[in-house]
């Protein structure tokens, strides 16, 4: 770095407040402080969240046990299929387009309910010949 641009930038890092009560930066980055929308492209919330839900309240006297899609139906879940599709959509052992298929895919209806219909246990199954095979 020459000695002259080393000056500038002392000059500036040392400059004092008034030097920079000129400039407008109110609202400088305001929008990266801004989410895309509401629920991150879908219409409900992210099943990953309603999973979670799912998966939080399972010891309470009242527990979450219905998820919404986001044609607006509601499904019934129980914890051990919340905690496997939730360890699908979070999976490395995919690629991540797979995944982020699947992820879209389970936020409608006609895609979860085969998910929803059979145990948890073979979830991985289905996941492996819908995405996979």
């Amino acid at each position: 770095m020459r000695a002259e641009e080393f000056r500038k930038i002392i000059d500036i890092v040392e400059a004092p407040e008034d030097d920079f009560k000129d400039l407008d930066l109110d609202n400088v980055g305001r929008e990266l402080d801004q989410d895309d929308d509401e629920h991150g492209g879908f219409s409900q919330k992210p099943m990953y969240d309603q999973l979670g839900k799912v998966l939080d309240s399972a010891g309470n006297p009242n527990p979450v046990d219905t998820v919404t899609t986001d044609d607006g139906k509601e499904h019934k879940i129980t914890p051990d299929q919340a905690r496997m599709i939730r360890m699908l959509m979070t999976t490395d052992k995919v690629k991540p387009m797979v995944r982020d298929k699947f992820i879209k895919d389970m936020q409608q209806s006609a895609n979860l309910v085969d998910f929803l219909d059979m145990d948890y246990h073979e979830l991985p199954s289905l996941f492996v010949k819908r995405y996979l095979g």
